[in-house]
């Protein structure tokens, strides 16, 4: 689902293997209930400094130092303590990974550490084998850089420490901190915090075959690639290991914030315990646990040892009651293995922003979403299935393109099969709620929700299975290896990273995709204007028309993305990711009739509109001005689609396999006839949409014949036309230009005069 930071989701990378403690408050001072500690870092403060004590046993040991501010993005590093002469260094270490493999400080740096901070010993203050040293200047003053690009301006004069707690193995920090935002100086709360490491554990070695997100999430791009890496997943072990299925030593613990309301509580927990059969499939029973708390203290909060599902402060912002949609999450993992440690969930959806979403999308099969506000149940659904979604990345996985142009467009609207399958295989696709099955399906309204799917089984199942000990590295190996061949007759079970190409329908989101990309549209599209003949009836009630404009809005919205999907099969691929030794391709061409039928499609439903979508009869009662147009700038958008030079480039390479000869010139012919079948009938007006179609048609050839040779290196390219597709645009510029000079001096032209010498105006300047 799109998130707040849509598309950039934020997954925060730490390790710590800490225990938690019981805290309270006295007065300004934090103390810990806490016995039989092994000794580890504690801090006090004493006016508005802050000493640590370091003990000598813990020095070149690895810890974590980790920062929580007003981002969800747990800013992190794994740091050491050393001591030099009369000093206390704090140095980052460059990583050793379990996967065989160094992490370093700096890209290409070869450096065994970096000094983040030099502290003098207090001597005086300093007993045994304890060292005291003042930190206070690192947290309120110093830059430190967090991740590669941070930075950020400090202003000390409004930065102070405030408290710390010390806990076992682990200590927290908290301060308020002055930093210039925006030109304004703000001082944010913050905590820090510095965690002991533990044990390594047992790491999964990353396949690109599986949507798993590697240690270090931006160290490596993701693709069709093998680098040396572990998957982020959590340390389950089972209590049992000589059964089947056992409960885990330690089970991954939620806990759900008390500022959640209570009514939204259960549809919370069932979103996490969606996965409890998935795990199951691993191998594990009882995996997850939810809590629900009636207080949660700052200490706690702020521990490696909680995870947290929060619901959104933005949601109490003025501004905030829309276009605030999805959720984030934070995870602190231990980058030697993997090991996820830490993975708080943030909801921060509103209430009505779900409610019009749902809406546009399903309102036609779920008589509850035919009225504002949306009854309790069904948003608690729509809450279940963006906790589900977001869970899915606090085990690891990533967004979208799983198992997509695989089900049967018939059974999407068989109850059996959806309640068993879903409408799409996996809840990390970007699939939203059923909008392909029809009023007559009778599908439940339940059904019409993203739930966890098998393909999400299939993957917890590969990422998380314990093999019995024993078990060589070798068998351990092919007993994966296995796990990802059933991808070869399940097609359901394949992932697709994506990237930033849509080379094929199982590329698209927004979108039910199913094995016939045209046909769910037309489906879409029926439901669609019954979403529109709906809209009236649920704002009656507004003073205003402000509800009326955001539907309409978001029903062309989904006008748009449904015909990107039909329009990704021209030029476009099945996508299924292979090793060199298996057999078959990982991309196999949409065979030439259905591109043909997508591109007679667009034709017919993208750039010839029907009445219902361009001026639906409640929009005459508000609109004075064809300004914005919105839906001219989706069909503009639409058409630099597909003259993209990355879909020229596909075209090329097919017409290198058989059957596929001449492609390129012929996609081009088609598209520009289909464009100016008005010539064809000189004697009928142009409708003012396609005159201004035509014109971008025009400009945009224009612009890719003209464009300059920026380079010749391979990899920056990707959007540079070839001097081949070059040669078939000029072609068609021609034939253009001679077809409307032949009408216009033939006389056959008689409407649209104008047009149609400002089109030639134009082609007369190449």
């Amino acid at each position: 689902m799109k998130h707040i930071i849509t598309t950039c989701l934020f997954l925060i990378y730490t390790t710590g293997f800490c225990y938690p403690t019981n805290t309270s408050l006295q007065g300004n001072k934090t103390t810990v209930q806490n016995s039989d500690l092994v000794p580890f870092i504690t801090s006090l403060i004493e006016g508005n400094q802050l000493y640590l004590e370091i003990p000598r046993r813990i020095l070149n040991q690895p810890i974590i130092f980790v920062r929580y501010d007003n981002k969800y993005d747990h800013k992190y590093m794994q740091v050491i303590w050393s001591k030099l002469e009369d000093k206390i260094l704090l140095k980052v270490p460059s990583i050793t990974s379990t996967a065989g493999i160094i992490l370093p400080i700096k890209p290409k740096l070869i450096l065994s550490d970096n000094i983040l901070a030099i502290f003098p010993i207090e001597k005086a203050k300093s007993e045994g084998d304890k060292y005291r040293i003042n930190i206070t200047s690192l947290l309120l003053e110093q830059n430190i850089p967090w991740s590669q690009g941070f930075s950020e301006t400090a202003v000390p004069q409004i930065s102070m420490v405030l408290d710390s707690a010390n806990m076992d193995k682990e200590v927290v920090i908290k301060i308020r901190k002055g930093v210039l935002m925006d030109q304004a100086k703000i001082s944010l709360p913050m905590y820090f915090s510095f965690c002991a490491l533990g044990e390594p554990m047992k790491a999964r070695p990353y396949d690109f075959r599986m949507g798993f997100f590697n240690e270090k999430l931006l160290d490596i791009p993701y693709g069709v690639e093998n680098r040396r890496a572990n998957i982020m997943r959590w340390r389950l072990e089972k209590d049992d290991e000589d059964q089947a299925i056992s409960r885990p030593k330690n089970p991954i613990t939620f806990v759900m914030s008390p500022d959640i309301p209570k009514k939204w509580r259960p549809y919370v927990k069932a979103g996490i315990e969606e996965w409890l059969p998935a795990f199951e499939e691993a191998g594990f029973r009882d995996a997850l646990v939810v809590k629900e708390v009636d207080s949660l203290s700052e200490w706690q909060a702020h521990s490696i040892n909680t995870s947290v599902i929060y619901w959104g402060d933005s949601l109490r912002l003025r501004g905030s009651e829309f276009g605030v949609f999805g959720g984030t999450v934070g995870t602190i993992v231990d980058e030697r293995t993997g090991e996820i440690l830490k993975g708080d969930i943030y909801m921060a959806i509103s209430r009505e922003e779900y409610s019009e979403r749902y809406f546009v999308k399903s309102a036609p099969l779920d008589i509850r979403a035919q009225k504002f506000p949306f009854p309790d149940d069904l948003l608690g659904e729509l809450y279940q299935t963006m906790v589900a979604h977001e869970a899915g990345h606090v085990f690891g996985l990533m967004d979208a393109n799983f198992g997509k142009f695989s089900y049967p467009i018939d059974l999407i609207s068989n109850v059996d099969w959806v309640n068993t399958m879903g409408h799409t295989p996996s809840v990390m696709n970007y699939t939203r709620s059923n909008n392909i099955a029809q009023p007559e399906d009778s599908i439940p309204p339940s059904l019409l929700i993203q739930k966890v799917g098998p393909m999400d089984h299939y993957n917890i199942r590969w990422a998380y299975t314990q093999f019995p000990a024993g078990t060589s590295p070798k068998e351990e190996r092919a007993a994966l290896e296995l796990i990802i061949r059933q991808q070869d007759s399940i097609p359901w079970y394949r992932y697709d990273y994506g990237g930033h190409e849509s080379i094929g329908p199982a590329r698209m989101n927004e979108v039910i995709v199913t094995r016939n990309p045209v046909k769910s549209t037309e489906m879409a599209l029926k439901n669609l204007k019954r979403v529109v003949e709906l809209i009236p009836e649920v704002c009656n009630d507004q003073k205003d028309n402000a509800r009326l404009e955001r539907l309409y809005a978001k029903t062309l919205e989904v006008w748009f993305d449904q015909m990107m999907y039909v329009g990704s099969l021209i030029g476009g691929y099945d996508i299924h990711y292979k090793s060199i030794n298996q057999t078959g391709n990982m991309y196999v061409p949409i065979p030439s009739e259905t591109q043909d039928d997508a591109l007679d499609f667009l034709f017919m439903n993208a750039f010839n509109l029907p009445e219902w979508l361009i001026r639906p009869e409640f929009y005459k009662k508000i609109k004075y001005s064809t300004f914005p147009d919105k839906l001219l700038e989706y069909q503009q958008r639409l058409l630099f689609e597909l003259l993209e030079a990355k879909r020229t480039k596909r075209f090329e390479y097919l017409e290198s396999l058989e059957g596929y000869e001449g492609a390129l010139p012929m996609y081009l012919t088609k598209l520009q006839y289909g464009l100016f079948n008005d010539l064809e009938s000189l004697h009928s007006s142009v409708k003012p949409r396609n005159q201004e179609l035509q014109m971008t048609y025009i400009e945009k050839l224009i612009s890719m014949v003209q464009q300059e040779r920026e380079t010749i290196t391979a990899a920056r390219k990707a959007f540079a036309y070839s001097d081949y597709t070059k040669g078939y645009i000029m072609e068609q510029l021609m034939i253009l230009k001679d077809r409307i000079q032949n009408g216009l001096d033939n006389k056959k032209v008689n409407a649209s005069l104008g047009h149609w010498h400002l089109c030639l105006e134009k082609l007369n300047t190449i």
